[in-house]
């Protein structure tokens, strides 16, 4: 018997409509799930339901499993194997967050931007908006009739929430152009396409998991093979290796840019500090700092100073000896 067509659009009327991909919970609350998994499993892997219940769910419950994905849709999380063996874990990226102590980190600021943008609608809706959505009237409108892929109405306004308060925990603004940093299983960074500095970029430098700046610093000129960079009060070239990518510091004062390592652009009444950092063997570092306006005498001088200092040293290393037990 042919199905009249009240009957078939009453079916379809029921037919559920599914909506975009979405995360489960916001990112401030992932990051509070993430860290209740690092103080049970630290950098390990664990069993799905072992994670559901670290976050006091059941196994096998709907809510353990979302909360996974939402992680792992923010960068945070990653799997491995399937059905009763899979297991997951924290990402570099995650580690770096959670564990980024550095007051005012710039490095943790911009992963957290990366990780708000890292889901799927949310880069669309950051794409065609930044930071001027609409109404929530206007913005659920869209959602469910313009989209090109609608949501579910049950669905709409939970996302909507979720998503304002993660960009609003970003601290994203519309001046943000967030760089995709891929974090290295080793713990290094880089980007997916490997960053290239330019003059001009505010750069950290990371040798072997130690920052060796202060602070970020602006990149002034680079070596004729390209392969080190030199950077604003900072005497002697950094691997571009090993550079990266960082925001302005706030409230910084601009360097004077140093057009070659021995010709200053500045003026003479005006004095900063330049500062050499050596890496050490053990993660430690020695840092050397000197005004960069020096007269004849002050050369001289510190000269004769260096040569203390390395008696110092060897005396210290001396000492050290002496004190290790047989």
């Amino acid at each position: 018997m042919a199905q009249t067509p009240v009957q078939s659009d009453s079916k379809a009327a029921k037919k559920r409509t599914r909506s975009p991909a979405y995360p489960y919970v916001n990112l401030e609350a992932a990051i509070t799930r993430a860290k209740e998994f690092y103080d049970k499993e630290q950098r390990n892997s664990a069993n799905i339901n072992i994670a559901a219940k670290h976050w006091g769910f059941v196994d096998g419950s709907s809510s353990g499993q979302q909360t996974v994905a939402a992680l792992m849709s923010f960068g945070l999380m990653q799997d491995e194997g399937t059905g009763e063996k899979r297991a997951v874990k924290l990402t570099q990226a995650a580690l770096r967050i959670l564990l980024d102590a550095r007051p005012d980190s710039t490095e943790r600021a911009e992963l957290i931007k990366q990780a708000a943008l890292s889901p799927r609608i949310h880069k669309q809706l950051w794409d065609k908006w930044g930071t001027g959505l609409p109404s929530d009237a206007q913005l659920k409108h869209t959602l469910l009739f313009d989209w090109e892929t609608p949501f579910n109405e049950n669905a709409v306004d939970f996302f909507i929430g979720e998503y304002r308060s993660t960009i609003a925990f970003a601290k994203l603004a519309e001046s943000d152009k967030v760089v995709e940093t891929e974090v290295k299983e080793g713990g290094g960074t880089g980007t997916q396409d490997a960053y290239v500095p330019k003059i001009g970029d505010y750069v950290q430098w990371e040798h072997n998991g130690v920052l060796g700046l202060p602070e970020p610093r602006k990149v002034r000129e680079f070596s004729s093979d390209g392969k080190f960079a030199y950077v604003e009060g900072q005497h002697g070239a950094v691997p571009v290796a090993e550079l990266i990518r960082e925001a302005a510091p706030s409230g910084s004062q601009q360097l004077p840019v140093v057009e070659s390592s021995l010709r200053v652009q500045q003026s003479p009444s005006k004095n900063y500090m330049l500062e050499y950092v050596v890496p050490l063997s053990d993660g430690s570092k020695a840092v050397f700092q000197w005004p960069s306006s020096l007269s004849a005498e002050d050369i001289e001088d510190l000269k004769d100073s260096l040569k203390i200092v390395e008696r110092k040293i060897t005396r210290s290393r001396e000492t050290a000896k002496t004190a290790e037990p047989d």
